[in-house]
């Protein structure tokens, strides 16, 4: 969707473990910057980065999506992963964000999408912590109010219901350890039947969509 250049500068928004900014550092040659919320999972992805030797060429910072300080046009591409689902002001993150592109420069959403109007959508958010969801519609509306250019949009929600299929069956397997781990872990097994109950009514989808920074007239 994307047709990145090697060398190209990313910001990861909503890291994690570092994973994606790895993957483009170590296939495409690409640098940039990983942010999250988590210190532990800053310090995850910065020894990752020292395992593969790519500790020059990307940096992850530990900070907040809603109130961080994008510097102006620094960005080939934004990475957004599965991170947007827990901002607190999206409508304000998308003019922000897009200002952090270059000429040309491109984003990638991936996220849970639905109606907050439904039960099933406000189920979801309420068990995965998520302030608010939003539709398909609601996240185009935002980037193109942001002066960014929708690209791609496409519902992929079949190629990642196995997925949460896959996490049910573990957990089932797990059994009576399930009740042994953190909280937190034991809240997200029990969303799974949540999430996919969710997915399958069709109340809530599961939406790729990248947008590009109009290039300036040469």
């Amino acid at each position: 969707m994307l047709r990145l250049h090697s060398g190209e500068t990313v910001l990861d928004i909503g890291c994690g473990h570092g994973g994606t900014l790895l993957y483009l550092a170590q296939t495409l040659g690409c640098h940039g910057t990983g942010l999250s919320i988590s210190p532990k999972q800053m310090q995850i992805a910065r020894e990752k980065a020292g395992k593969t030797g790519l500790a020059q060429d990307v940096e992850f910072l530990v900070g907040d999506a809603d109130t961080f300080d994008f510097p102006g046009a620094a960005f080939d591409l934004l990475w957004i992963m599965e991170s947007s689902e827990h901002f607190a002001d999206k409508q304000r993150f998308f003019p922000r964000a897009a200002s952090a592109l270059r000429s040309g420069g491109q984003l990638l959403l991936a996220a849970w999408t639905g109606s907050m109007d439904h039960p099933r959508v406000r189920a979801v958010a309420e068990a995965f912590l998520c302030p608010e969801l939003w539709t398909a519609s609601q996240y185009r509306s935002a980037m193109e109010h942001s002066g960014l250019r929708v690209t791609h949009c496409e519902n992929l929600t079949q190629a990642v219901l196995p997925t949460w299929e896959i996490c049910r069956e573990r957990a089932r397997a797990a059994g009576p350890a399930v009740k042994l781990l953190p909280r937190a872990a034991r809240e997200f097994v029990d969303g799974i039947e949540i999430i996919l109950d969710a997915y399958r009514s069709g109340d809530l989808t599961y939406t790729v969509a990248t947008a590009a920074q109009p290039r300036d007239p040469a």
